[in-house]
């Protein structure tokens, strides 16, 4: 439901979704209400960076890149990523000359699953490149689309920069090309020129010229007490354990002995093992006068 809310386009789906999670969990509501909107609902979300993104992820895989440069010293880490950065933006030059659409693939497959969603609602042309959109689905929901503006009342058109649903069944309508409605952003021209600029090889440190100074030396290393620390700094929603050794939390867990298979108790304190166990401690100390 939370995710429901957070993909919301516009306001009034959003207040929509929130009332629902208010009627199942007020704690959670409450919470939630919290945090502005801005930062976790697409209702909220500026038009300017063209993305509707909710999660970190390229943070994420980039961290995952540089985690054994990040053990290095200063330099070291930051030779490491110029290195990473001048191989990927080569890679990236070389694969989009063979490519032969103008749309970016990624996108293309994307406006694809916008375009056949759009056969479920019905366009009605207004004039002026306006029109008013309806659902063949039998609700009462209804949408305004200009194509002249690129904008849909729903927002995910100015959000996203290609069309939505709404705007494809406009399209279909009038039979137009849907590329003239793709940002420039998603073209293979605009990928090009990203990518034009080449980071230049260096040359080692067996190659660097000498200098009067002196040497700049490290700082003494003093190792600090107890295990080094290997895992970022998490944030107070997220999980402390996440990792493949980790154990669950046994909050709520009814207990079952494994040696009497009785509920509410386990193996350590089972009142049967602890009776068997003191009358062979009675035998034993028997049998040893």
């Amino acid at each position: 439901m939370m995710w429901k809310a957070a993909k919301a386009t516009y306001v009034q789906e959003w207040e929509r979704r929130m009332k629902e999670i208010q009627q199942v969990d007020q704690g959670a509501y409450n919470h939630l209400m919290e945090i502005p909107a801005k930062y976790w609902s697409k209702s909220r979300f500026n038009y300017f960076p063209r993305v509707d993104t909710l999660v970190n992820n390229m943070c994420e895989c980039f961290n995952s890149v540089i985690v054994e440069a990040r053990e290095k010293p200063i330099v070291s880490m930051l030779e490491d990523i110029r290195v990473y950065l001048m191989n990927r933006w080569s890679d990236n030059r070389q694969s989009i000359v063979t490519y032969a659409g103008e749309i970016l693939p990624k996108i293309n497959k994307k406006i694809e699953r916008e375009f056949d969603k759009g056969g479920e609602w019905l366009a009605i042309y207004a004039g002026r490149d306006k029109y008013e959109v309806s659902s063949s689905q039998g609700n009462r929901a209804k949408f305004v689309v200009d194509l002249n503006l690129h904008e849909c009342s729903c927002r995910k058109f100015q959000l996203t920069g290609y069309p939505c649903e709404h705007a494809m069944s406009c399209i279909r309508k009038m039979c137009l090309d849907v590329k003239n409605y793709v940002n420039k952003c998603y073209r293979k021209q605009t990928y090009v020129d990203c990518y034009q600029h080449v980071i230049y090889p260096l040359n080692g440190p067996n190659l660097w010229s000498r200098t009067e100074n002196d040497d700049v030396l490290p700082p003494v290393f003093r190792k600090p007490i107890g295990r080094p620390k290997l895992r970022r700094n998490k944030t107070g929603d997220e999980p402390r354990n996440n990792g493949p050794l980790s154990k669950l939390a046994r909050t709520g867990q009814q207990q079952k002995c494994s040696y009497c298979f009785a509920l509410g108790h386990n193996k350590r304190t089972c009142p049967r093992k602890r009776k068997m166990e003191a009358a062979a401690k009675k035998v034993k100390l028997l049998l040893s006068i």
